[in-house]
């Protein structure tokens, strides 16, 4: 069973564009231009190839699985022609929502590509946990990891850095956070799992602590929570789960 996911970006000027592709599940792959030739597009196209010098002011990314609602959205971004990400996108899986607006604006320019990581949700198998972490100063980063049973796993970005690593003296004010598992993290008992993503400092205080959506089976699109603490450079996040 095939999974796509679609991006509606909407521009400063009024002006609306589509991105949908193939996605390869519990795999970043980026979104190009619709294909499609439904609409007036052209396709196969990276956004900041398509839309040179627009300016994303709002956007939201939609998963769907065919002739299902089996699929999950785990996080979305923009990314800099460098790799770097620019801002986050908000997204879900069987959803009706509007465009919320970026929490910063995206300039495109050639090589500005969209980035998706998309699952299925299942009860049987261990699923990759993801937080996206918005930060004061506009700066912006995801953490993810695989989970393993009764194990503590530390979510690191995709250059293999701790939240403390890559955001050292940033101040997080908001985050959302997935998980695809059916039931949750921790699903099984209270001995071996923990049924929230954490934070911790070096010492091992809790600093943040937030449940992450489904990314599916809601009408909203996944939340962005709002949060208030310091990240230092030993701080770790860490997703424990059980099965």
């Amino acid at each position: 069973m095939a999974t796509n996911v679609s991006v509606i970006l909407q521009m400063s000027d009024g002006t609306v564009s589509y991105l949908r592709n193939d996605v390869t599940m519990g795999t970043l792959t980026e979104v190009k231009t619709d294909a499609s030739g439904i609409l007036n597009i052209a396709g196969g196209l990276s956004a900041g190839q398509a839309l040179q010098n627009k300016v994303v002011v709002a956007a939201a990314a939609k998963v769907q699985s065919d002739d299902a609602t089996t699929g999950c959205f785990g996080h979305c971004a923009f990314y800099s022609p460098q790799g770097n990400i620019i801002s986050l996108v908000q997204g879900g899986g069987n959803m009706d929502s509007g465009l919320p607006a970026l929490k910063r604006p995206v300039k495109l320019t050639t090589g500005v590509t969209v980035k998706v990581l998309a699952q299925v949700g299942e009860t049987a198998n261990l699923k990759i946990g993801s937080m996206a972490v918005q930060c004061a100063s506009g700066k912006s980063d995801i953490f993810f990891g695989t989970a393993v049973d009764a194990t503590a796993v530390a979510m690191l970005n995709k250059d293999g850095n701790t939240i403390g690593e890559a955001l050292s003296g940033e101040r997080a004010v908001m985050t959302y956070q997935t998980y695809a598992t059916t039931n949750g993290v921790a699903q099984i008992g209270v001995a071996d799992g923990i049924n929230a993503f954490y934070v911790e400092n070096s010492s091992g205080q809790l600093k943040y602590m937030a449940y992450p959506a489904l990314g599916r089976d809601t009408q909203s699109l996944v939340p962005f929570i709002p949060c208030n603490f310091l990240i230092d450079q030993n701080d770790t996040l860490t997703i424990t789960a059980n099965t």
